[in-house]
């Protein structure tokens, strides 16, 4: 049996640890008081975009162009628990894997994610970067390590 599913505060930790040299600056921000359960991440990429994600049980989205920014919180968080109510939304069911496009007055295009690496790699090519690089050179060790065997 599975351990049971992590919390979206555990998922927020975990983006906060396994970012290291993927992003310039990753902290997590403190709820909004009005939406307390949404776990929110400051994050500044290697292009030195900041950005506020919002982490829901649809997935990972952007909700603000800088750190502390919620202009897309209401509208994220109200379709959220709309969705909860009226279960024939499409996007409510979606697998993760797949991104979900919502329109909102805020932003013309809300994306959800599964990951934050996916997330990343749609919006950071420095990231897209410095992944690959690091996957080359974990490849290389492993190849390394079995000629010597």
């Amino acid at each position: 049996m599975g351990s049971p599913p992590k919390t979206l505060l555990e998922i927020a930790e975990d983006i906060k640890r396994d970012m290291g040299n993927k992003v310039k600056y990753v902290a997590l921000r403190a709820a909004d008081p009005e939406f307390p359960d949404v776990p929110l991440v400051n994050l500044t990429t290697l292009e030195n975009r900041q950005l506020c994600v919002a982490i829901t049980t649809c997935g990972l989205c952007i909700i603000g162009h800088t750190h502390d920014s919620l202009e897309g919180l209401n509208f994220v968080t109200r379709d959220y628990l709309s969705d909860q109510a009226d279960q024939s939304r499409s996007y409510g069911h979606v697998k993760l894997s797949q991104q979900v496009s919502v329109s909102s007055a805020v932003f013309d295009d809300v994306q959800y994610y599964e990951t934050i690496y996916s997330l990343l790699d749609d919006i950071s090519p420095m990231y897209r970067g410095a992944f690959c690089s690091e996957l080359s050179d974990k490849l290389l060790m492993l190849q390394q390590s079995q000629e010597k065997n």
